[in-house]
């Protein structure tokens, strides 16, 4: 400092300057949502930055997150996870649609099926994926190995199908100065491409089918001990696939063959089983797929069996639309050639003989008395399934014990019955 006269004199003054952060906050918001616009919820947004700085923030449920006391001036990097019900979307007929896309057939229409069906997470698209997927359908697994339940995309970025994979799992925020929302991304949901996942609780409806597809079997009584070869079959031709669990107490699947099945469109548990098919082209009526079983436990084939949706859902695919159809199992009584007893045994004066052919066809009636001659003999054209003949005491002018003999051209039986006086 100087005077007007020109005396000076100085000080030597100490500045301390400290960096804490400008001393303000702001929010950094944005929103998770699917590219059809279903906002996601239960997302957990994570917030990290330097100087040790991490937070977490979960969506609601119409899809927001936010940080509201972010310190200024700083840098962040913002990214979500959800892997919360990995099969949720996911059934068959995501295979159906993947495998066009492989085959070049039908190709996926948007980058964010793409990111959903590399379930691998190798950035391509392959059989591969297929087999992690049908894997996790059956129940063999509970999650993608490679890959979480939901990929979050960078919003701001412009995706093609062309070239997907060079998709942002992360937001960056450079020197935060003031409040910033629209820190949006797209999920998708990995392993479901026609965009059926449910993404929040909000307007959910009814989802049951109207139509339903019967799979037919012939019932039987088995026994412990022998294997038993069942055929699945169908009267619609306009199938593409189906899934389903199947109960199976008492019976163990040994082989499992049809047109295009394999042991990996099947998975095996204590007394189930669950069955995941998709075909190339419509399946023709009749034969769906053939199980053979080591019987454990005696009983009806239609005790033992039973579709539910306890582990894979049970559901079919028909139509060039893909409908999704409900699927129940029905088994149907196999007719098989039988001789029954006649009725009243001994007669008097009237009885009736019944018997089963497995088709319709020229059937022998020849009855014997005991010395074998023969007292009458019937033929003629009868229908599948049960049929009777009826015998007056005239016809057979003899008394006693009397043999009857039923013969088709495949089959013979006999059966003795006593005729009073």
């Amino acid at each position: 400092a100087w005077d007007e006269c020109g005396n000076n004199d100085f000080c030597i003054v100490n500045l301390r300057i400290v960096d804490n952060g400008g001393g303000g906050s702001a929010r950094i918001a944005g929103t998770v949502e699917t590219e059809t616009g279903i906002m996601v919820e239960n997302v957990m947004a994570e917030l990290n930055g330097n100087h040790n700085i991490s937070l977490n923030n979960m969506t609601n449920n119409v899809g927001e997150y936010a940080f509201e006391n972010a310190p200024q001036y700083l840098d962040y990097e913002i990214s979500g996870h959800k892997n919360d019900d990995y099969l949720n979307g996911v059934s068959t007929v995501d295979l159906v649609f993947i495998q066009k896309h492989i085959l070049g057939q039908e190709l996926l229409d948007s980058p964010y099926k793409m990111i959903a069906a590399d379930v691998n997470n190798d950035k391509s698209i392959t059989a591969q994926d297929l087999i992690e997927i049908r894997k996790l359908i059956l129940g063999i697994t509970t999650e993608f190995p490679n890959k979480g339940s939901w990929t979050l995309v960078d919003a701001s970025q412009t995706l093609s199908s062309t070239n997907p994979w060079n998709y942002r799992e992360t937001r960056d925020v450079n020197d935060l100065e003031s409040d910033m929302t629209g820190v949006d991304f797209i999920a998708a949901k990995n392993g479901d491409v026609n965009n059926t996942a449910v993404a929040n609780l909000i307007g959910q409806g009814d989802t049951n089918n109207s139509q339903v597809i019967d799979l037919g079997f012939e019932d039987r009584y088995v026994s412990q001990g022998e294997s038993v070869e069942i055929t699945l079959t169908t009267d619609r031709s306009d199938l593409k696939g189906y899934q389903f669990t199947m109960e199976t107490r008492g019976l163990e699947l040994s082989n499992v063959s049809g047109a295009g099945l394999n042991e990996s469109h099947i998975g095996q548990f204590e007394n189930k089983l669950t069955m995941s098919y998709n075909s190339k082209e419509q399946m023709a009526k009749g034969a769906v797929a053939t199980l053979s079983f080591n019987v454990k436990s005696e009983g009806m084939l239609s005790e033992l069996l039973a579709i539910n949706s306890s582990i894979t859902r049970a559901e079919a695919y028909v139509g060039d639309d893909l409908e999704v159809v409900d699927i129940t199992l029905r088994g149907g009584e196999l007719v098989t050639f039988n001789l029954y007893q006649n009725e009243p045994n001994p007669f008097a004066n009237e009885t009736m003989i019944g018997f089963d052919l497995p088709e319709a066809g020229r059937a022998t009636m020849t009855l014997y008395d005991v010395t074998g001659k023969v007292l009458k003999v019937i033929e003629g054209a009868y229908n599948a399934g049960f049929n009777t003949v009826t015998l007056q005491r005239a016809e057979l002018g003899a008394s006693g014990m009397i043999y009857y003999q039923l013969q088709t051209e495949t089959h013979t039986a006999t059966k003795h019955m006593i005729m009073i006086e």
